[in-house]
């Protein structure tokens, strides 16, 4: 198995009703979201496919461990079907679900984790928003930011270079708009998120810090299965240093393009994407073109899906 890599989902992930399907077909899925329930205190299903359903994507606090624990419930069905991860990260939130998955916490700190993440993101990052840009260079981008940052003493910054030619920025909103007007003025294209705040940016600092504290109270063990840190950009198998990559993960920038292309450098062939989206299959796709990817949300069945995997 040393050549799959698994991916797990980040919040961008969630819709309503994602791992409704899942649930109903195996029972180990089920199990999964009843224990997540028990840790977090009310029933996820409500805020999943039940009656909040529709509001949990703009709440932070309730979409982050929506999402990790509908990708460990996909995770734990491929387990039955003998597929497990030759090495495993995660794009934003899923670097944490990828954290709980390689055994460095136990599933109950993983979602208290993931809990207070999302809380003091939401609480944090409220008062920016974050835009996606096509077609313009990295290099110019990150000039443009600075300018604009620099015109207004606010921040905006780049905060995630998901493919060659899609790099996200996150900053104030009038900063966002500033750029957005320079982006398309130099033929380029901005979409804005739907996003609860301004996330991997410096508006998260005393979010940061607070998670920062809540995670030494949290014990840290060495991996089970390989983790690799796309904070640090390499795999890390020390508790104490992988506690310290994930305290700087929600400033950091989270450069997906970099990590593809280090796993694919070190003899990674397959990927595979944990969750409820194809989000990331396609910006392995965009990266890394000539390497197999998949992801479990295109799959009904996921023992097909672990055959074609292992063919």
């Amino acid at each position: 198995m040393r050549s799959i890599a698994f991916l797990f989902d980040g919040q961008g992930a969630f819709r309503p009703g994602l791992g409704k399907d899942l649930c109903e077909k195996y029972p180990e899925a089920k199990e999964v979201i009843k224990k997540s329930s028990a840790v977090l205190g009310y029933d996820l299903t409500d805020h999943v496919w039940g009656k909040h359903a529709h509001d949990t994507s703009s709440a932070t606090h309730i979409a982050q461990p929506a999402i990790s624990t509908v990708s460990l419930a996909y995770a734990d069905v491929l387990k039955t079907f003998g597929l497990h991860a030759g090495v495993s990260l995660g794009h934003s939130l899923g670097e944490i679900t990828a954290v709980v998955y390689c055994g460095i916490v136990s599933f109950e700190d993983g979602m208290r984790i993931i809990q207070k993440r999302g809380e003091v993101m939401e609480k944090g990052g409220g008062h920016g928003s974050m835009m996606a840009v096509l077609n313009v260079g990295l290099a110019d981008l990150k000039e443009l930011c600075k300018k604009v940052s620099d015109e207004l003493a606010e921040p905006v910054v780049v905060a995630n270079i998901n493919a060659p030619n899609q790099i996200v920025i996150s900053g104030s909103k009038q900063g966002i708009q500033e750029v957005a007007q320079a982006v398309a003025r130099n033929r380029g294209r901005g979409i804005p998120l739907r996003v609860g705040g301004a996330w991997h940016s410096p508006f998260l600092k005393e979010a940061a810090e607070e998670f920062s504290v809540y995670i030494d109270t949290i014990p840290f063990n060495k991996p089970t299965l390989p983790f690799y840190s796309v904070v640090e950009q390499k795999m890390l198998d020390d508790p104490e240093s992988i506690k310290t990559s994930l305290k700087k993960q929600m400033l950091a920038q989270v450069h997906w393009v970099a990590a593809i292309e280090n796993l694919t450098s070190q003899g990674y062939t397959t990927f595979l994407e944990i969750g409820p989206s194809k989000i990331l299959k396609d910006l392995v796709f965009k990266i890394a073109p000539r390497v197999k990817v998949e992801t479990t949300a295109l799959f009904a069945d996921l023992k097909e899906l672990a055959d074609s995997i292992e063919a």
